[in-house]
């Protein structure tokens, strides 16, 4: 660390300013971006809640809850990707494929029908 001559004593702050400036926006852009994407961290979580939601019929009438909830008997409304957490046979079936690979390590989808028809077979 060294001190200014007499004759640049004017000017000699402009450089120790100039980095403490460039450290204070740096700081503040980095802490701003992590903000946001906290924000967007913590939308994609709800988003993630939300679809652990299934439609299902109980003793005859349609209700939404979540999947833990799931009770043997219960009929369960598929929608396209929905990732169902239960073994279960297909009341009514038109082009059910079923991603299984965490199961059986094969990466094809198998089609699934409906118990009639697979006697049919």
């Amino acid at each position: 660390m060294s001190t200014a001559k007499k004759e640049d004593l004017g000017h000699a702050w402009i450089e120790g300013f100039a980095i403490l400036l460039a450290v204070a926006v740096v700081s503040l852009v980095g802490a701003g971006s992590d903000y946001k994407k906290e924000g967007q961290f913590l939308k994609q979580q709800e988003l993630a809640e939300i679809s652990k939601v299934v439609t299902l019929r109980r003793d005859g009438r349609e209700e939404t809850m979540h999947k833990d909830n799931i009770k043997v008997g219960d009929i369960i409304k598929i929608v396209n990707g929905m990732d169902i957490p239960v073994d279960g046979i297909c009341v009514e079936a038109s082009g059910v494929l079923a991603d299984e690979s965490s199961l059986t390590g094969e990466s094809d989808h198998l089609q699934k029908e409906t118990v009639p028809k697979c006697l049919e077979r």
